[in-house]
């Protein structure tokens, strides 16, 4: 059942209860009241009957007398007085005025109460004529609880009615931030993170709406990230591909013509008996054999760089330095590596770095020379610098996937990444800093003191 639901029932039961303990009260107010105003009227029509028959000895016409104090009761609104003959027949009655609005039967009888009778007997001289009796009859009485009951529930009613208009209108508007927050969390559950709630209102509900909208945005971050991460790998994967068919076609397809060539020529060298041919031809082939393991096996340390990293950094930086010599021999490369080991996971992002930002510089600066530096500097973090003196910032300033690959590497290591212009006002300069954690730290640390004793 939604909130503001739950509230109004609570609500009109709250009020139902007090309706109800309206009602009780109203109704032993009632009993009260009737039974107070029938005995006063037996009371006050005993008085008048008393005084009457006092009088009666001294009437000429005591029957007509009888009837004329029967008669004083026309229009009462409490007693009915009646004239009883000996023999039990009623002969006059007063006439009782009825209510304008009858009350309900059911309301007479939980009202009605005890009934109140007067007899009066009449001198001795008179009891021929029969006797007189008063009768209380609340039906009047009733009927005055019963419009004084009908106004009090229609107040009672209407005051309700006001009450939970108010309070229906009070909590839609209370609550119609916690329906847009509960809207933008369905939103935000089906994928949409562009979802945001006003921060209006409360500042006990402020407090959740700028969670909420911090949590959607760190969320559509994280997609955005996801996004573009996926779109650089399949970039990434799509270089590396095109990369590896240039290698396999420029290096090792002549190769293996050549040693198809060499192949097929030996039967024709052995069906001359050209034994020093044949020779030749084994060994060209298997130099050809020779050179393409080679450049296979410097394409697979490119891909997979896990067992350099193990001989440490400055083992798989010349590897690096290697397979890009082979390929751009007008490149002066000049290295400067750590010769200490760090821990792998700083290592193999050391390298990834370094690897990324020589193959940016290649392909985008057409330099003449390049230098890789990884240094531990003072502050206990390892600096890494890529430079070259190519075309410049600008030419790669629309690079973006390579850099921002590094950037993100960098940062999971709470480090930085900054790059900037040479200082020789040419070329780039690719600046990394990752800290060295407190194992490292302390590890060398203990190494220096045991070096110094």
């Amino acid at each position: 059942m939604p909130l503001r639901r739950r509230l109004l029932v609570l609500v009109a039961l709250v009020l139902g209860a007090c309706l109800l303990v309206g009602g009780a009260l109203t109704y032993w107010a009632g009993l009260r009241k009737i039974e107070l105003e029938m005995s006063s009227a037996i009371a006050v029509g005993n008085s008048t009957v008393t005084d009457a028959l006092a009088s009666i000895e001294t009437s000429g016409d005591p029957a007509t007398q009888l009837r004329r104090i029967v008669g004083a009761f026309d229009g009462d609104r409490h007693i009915v007085a009646r004239l009883i003959g000996t023999d039990g027949t009623v002969k006059d009655v007063s006439r009782l005025p009825l209510p304008v609005d009858p009350p309900p039967a059911w309301l007479y009888r939980l009202l009605e109460g005890k009934i109140h009778t007067q007899s009066f007997e009449l001198p001795p001289s008179f009891q021929h004529l029969g006797s007189i009796t008063l009768e209380a009859d609340p039906h009047n009485e009733v009927g005055e609880v019963w419009e004084d009951l009908k106004l009090k529930f229609l107040i009672i009613a209407s005051f309700c009615g006001v009450v939970l208009a108010l309070i229906y209108a009070s909590l839609g508007r209370a609550l119609k931030p916690l329906e847009d927050l509960s809207a933008a969390l369905n939103r935000v559950g089906e994928g949409d993170y562009s979802a945001h709630v006003a921060e209006e209102g409360p500042e006990d509900l402020n407090l959740i709406y700028r969670a909420f909208n911090r949590m959607a945005g760190q969320l559509r971050t994280a997609e955005e990230q996801n996004q573009r991460l996926n779109e650089q790998l399949s970039t990434v994967q799509e270089e590396e591909r095109s990369e590896i068919a240039r290698d396999l076609h420029d290096e090792i397809g002549p190769f293996l013509f050549a040693v198809d060539v060499d192949a097929q020529s030996i039967p024709l060298l052995l069906s001359r008996n050209a034994t020093g041919d044949v020779a030749s031809r084994a060994s060209a082939i298997r130099q050809s054999v020779q050179h393409m393991q080679l450049h296979l096996r410097g394409i697979l340390s490119r891909l997979r760089p896990a067992m350099l990293i193990d001989q440490g950094l400055t083992h798989a930086i010349e590897h690096l330095v290697a397979f890009w010599r082979t390929r751009r021999p007008a490149i002066a490369f000049r290295t400067d590596i750590d010769d200490a080991r760090f821990p792998a996971h700083i290592e193999e992002a050391a390298f990834r770095i370094l690897q990324e930002g020589t193959s940016n510089a290649v392909r985008h600066g057409k330099p003449s020379k390049i230098g890789l530096t990884a240094k531990r500097i003072p502050g206990d973090a390892l600096r890494i610098v890529v430079s070259d003196d190519g075309t410049g910032i600008a030419a790669t300033a629309k690079r973006g996937f390579g850099l921002v690959g590094m950037r993100e590497r960098v940062e999971a290591l709470d480090g930085t990444l900054e790059v900037t212009a040479s200082k020789e006002e040419k070329g780039v300069m690719l600046i990394a800093e990752i800290p060295l954690p407190p194992e490292r730290r302390e590890t060398e640390e203990n190494t220096k003191t045991t070096s110094a004793a």
